[in-house]
């Protein structure tokens, strides 16, 4: 019985909406409520979709520099080496290297010019076990060369200090004494190591500010360090494998470590990233509620033109119920006309975006990691998005309807 209801209810409201009489005011008032939701699920669909995009460009621009896996003490800054489980985690299937990393804040001069800096010290394989010489722009990643240091230094960060690689000025590094502190003599405070520039690299994420990477050596040496690191850094095969080898990896290393993923060394910039998209969702799902609110207006205008009608359907055995049924579904059919041409027309910008790149940044003349706006679809957001569009429009459409009554 009730299919039977929805059967007649859907029938009536089509015809209402389509018939093929002459266009009154009122059907021209029902195309531009329909024009509304769709501009409004268009934007919804384009916005999100650059935001996917964004986000994805983001990710990856982070992922080429943070470790699959990095280990640090819960308490503390650094730990022996000695004691830690190495042989462990290098045997466990789906890793790939295990790298031994000290790092700390430094103060660098190059020329009369100061920055500071994380000095990062790794291994003679660390370029080839992380992947991270394919970041390099210019020099190469040799760290130690006939007896002499090398350091490879962010992109930004080398723009600052105006670092000529084919020069004869040294990186001056100093380091506050962590074993002997002289107070009287300033001068005395720091240990002071000297590094030859020998690389730049970009990621184009904030790192090309803040790092210079170098021998292990250098730094515990810069650092009155013997066996200890301040992290481990895990590289695995297959990222597919990252969860069950996270586990495993801190079911080794017990509870005094932290082991994170790259996700959760970037925790903060990524919980802001999907606050900010929630954000814009709530923002334009507000928009896209007042285009949808002309529905109202509609239907009521739809309501008194059609008091005819309604008498008709009285005489006809229509109950109130069905005659609110009626208006409800042809609000309802207005609002997914809509919502599905304006999934459509979004789906087609971004898809004309993704082949032929026809928005760009800029003018053409900036670097930038990308020359156009990334724009990546997510089914999930096409699926919300319509659930949000079926939420209000029966929320909207119920309002009016309440106003059709028989006589």
């Amino acid at each position: 019985m009730g299919n039977k209801r929805f059967g007649t209810a859907l029938f009536v409201a089509w015809r209402h909406l389509f018939s093929k009489k002459k266009h009154s005011l009122v059907n021209i008032i029902s195309i531009i409520s329909a024009i509304g939701v769709l501009s409004g699920t268009a934007a919804l669909i384009i916005v999100l979709s650059v935001f996917n995009g964004m986000e994805e460009l983001v990710v990856e621009s982070f992922n080429s520099f943070n470790p699959d896996l990095k280990i640090t003490l819960r308490e503390g800054k650094s730990f022996a080496t000695d004691t830690f489980p190495f042989s462990q985690l290098r045997e466990l299937q789906g890793v790939s290297a295990v790298e031994e990393v000290v790092s700390d804040l430094t103060l660098i001069e190059y020329d009369d010019k100061q920055h500071l800096i994380e000095l990062k010290g790794v291994g003679p394989e660390y370029a080839r076990n992380s992947g991270f010489d394919e970041l390099l722009i210019d020099g190469d990643f040799g760290l130690q060369h006939d007896g002499c240091e090398f350091g490879v230094m962010g992109a930004i960060a080398a723009g600052t200090l105006q670092v000529n690689l084919s020069g004869a000025e040294l990186y001056r590094v100093f380091y506050p004494k962590r074993l002997r502190k002289n107070l009287g003599n300033p001068a005395d405070a720091f240990n002071t190591r000297y590094l030859t520039p020998g690389g730049v690299f970009c990621s184009f994420t904030e790192y090309d500010d803040k790092y210079l990477l170098c021998s292990i050596g250098f730094v515990r040496d810069l650092m009155s360090y013997e066996n200890e690191v301040t992290s481990v850094e895990v590289f695995i095969k297959d990222e597919k494998n990252l969860q069950d080898i996270q586990k495993k990896v801190t079911g080794i290393v017990g509870g005094n470590y932290l082991v994170q993923n790259r996700f959760q060394q970037e925790e903060l910039l990524f919980k802001t990233m999907k606050t900010e998209k929630m954000m814009i969702f709530a923002i334009l799902a507000f928009v896209l509620l007042i285009a949808v609110f002309n529905i109202i207006g509609t239907l009521s205008m739809i309501i008194i033109e059609k008091k005819e009608d309604i008498s008709v359907l009285n005489y006809l055995g229509a109950d109130r119920s069905l005659v609110r049924r009626i208006f409800m579904t042809e609000g309802m059919i207005i609002s997914f006309i809509g919502g599905v041409a304006g999934m459509i027309l979004g789906w087609l910008v971004c898809f004309l975006q993704q082949t032929f790149h026809l928005i760009g940044f800029g003018n053409g003349e900036t670097n930038y990691i990308v020359d156009y706006y990334p724009v990546k679809m997510n089914p999930m957001d096409f699926l919300i998005v319509f659930i949000t569009i079926f939420i209000i429009s029966v929320i909207v459409s119920l309002i009016p309807s309440r106003r059709a009554t028989v006589n």
